[in-house]
């Protein structure tokens, strides 16, 4: 008899006809659960992830679709997963966690990716009272800028950028992690499962259900985790800068701080999407960064927003330097 259980694998557990072994849990977030692991073929270690979305449950190791995800929902994720991973699988750049494998079993579907063992960039900013030299930080925002600029040229989006999931290996690299709020944004359906951000990285097209993200939302991300390596502090969430909450300059909130830095993400972390720099060279150029390497091919531009008006000039007033410091709560949108 099978026993219910909304927990992890077990250790020891063999995947893919034995050629991987559990080992342990490194992290469980709102699509997955990862795991440490085992190629028993090759005898190194690697990172298992699976497919695992909030609110379903076990039968064994079966995993079965419970809550809100119906059969339907549940497979068309599993599948958004399974292609996650062949893109995935596809880069070839240091600064993207390398993915070896994928596959189903259990109901279920994973992928093999490198094991990396380093500490997040969050936990440097930890190790070093808060914030990094400006220098440090433009190396960092570069090295994963232009992993990122890969990412999109693929049609894909990360959507949780953050120090939490920059990893800086043993190795020397600085690598883009936990791609589980990705998804490509070329496709039919713009379905979102479920709302995935992180309060003071997500801009606020990520907060809504029909206004659709495109290379400038990660685009704020990335400016907002340059915002809190120079500042040591998280911005203000957008929903509160939606609502009049004044978010102050990098400058204003760490001297040291360069005129073009403080400008450069005041530019990323626009509210109006269409002041911010629309790809990844333009924003590293702002901040006068090397994009020689980069892909000069242009992206095909989203429509964001149907609409007879362009909703986001309410915005204007907040992005302006002059109102982004003031105590005044601006126009307000709610």
């Amino acid at each position: 008899m099978t026993t219910r259980v909304a927990g992890v694998l077990s250790p020891g557990v063999l995947l893919a006809s034995g050629e991987y072994q559990v080992s342990r849990v490194l992290g469980q977030g709102g699509f997955g659960i990862t795991y440490q692991g085992v190629d028993t073929k090759l005898n190194r270690a690697v990172a298992l992830k699976e497919f695992f979305p909030e609110g379903c449950w076990r039968e064994g190791t079966t995993v079965v679709s419970a809550g809100r995800w119906d059969k339907s929902t549940y497979t068309d994720a599993k599948e958004r997963f399974l292609l996650e991973g062949q893109t995935l699988g596809q880069f070839n750049h240091s600064g993207i966690v390398r993915v070896f494998y994928y596959f189903e079993e259990n109901n279920t579907a994973y992928m093999v990716m490198e094991y990396l063992k380093g500490k997040t960039l969050s936990e440097l900013l930890k190790s070093k009272g808060g914030t990094l030299p400006e220098f440090d930080a433009l190396n960092y925002i570069q090295i994963i800028g232009q992993a990122l600029d890969i990412v999109h040229q693929a049609q894909m989006l990360h959507l949780d950028i953050k120090p939490e999931n920059i990893m800086l290996a043993e190795d020397g690299r600085a690598v883009l992690i936990d791609f589980g709020a990705a998804r490509d944004f070329a496709g039919r359906n713009t379905t979102r499962f479920t709302t995935l951000l992180t309060p003071g990285y997500a801009p606020l097209e990520q907060y809504g259900q029909s206004l659709q993200c495109a290379d400038h939302t990660d685009i704020y991300a990335l400016g907002a985790t340059l915002y809190h390596l120079v500042t040591g502090k998280v911005p203000v969430s957008a929903i509160e800068r939606a609502a009049g909450v004044p978010l102050k300059t990098a400058q204003k909130m760490n001297s040291q701080v360069s005129d073009r830095t403080s400008w450069g993400i005041d530019r990323a972390m626009a509210m109006n999407i269409n002041k911010r720099p629309q790809s990844i060279k333009e924003f590293l150029d702002l901040l006068s960064l090397d994009t020689s390497i980069l892909n000069s091919t242009s992206h095909r531009k989203i429509s964001f927003y149907q609409s007879t008006q362009n909703p986001w000039e309410i915005f204007d007033s907040l992005d302006s330097p002059e109102s982004s410091d003031s105590s005044s709560n601006g126009d307000r949108w709610f």
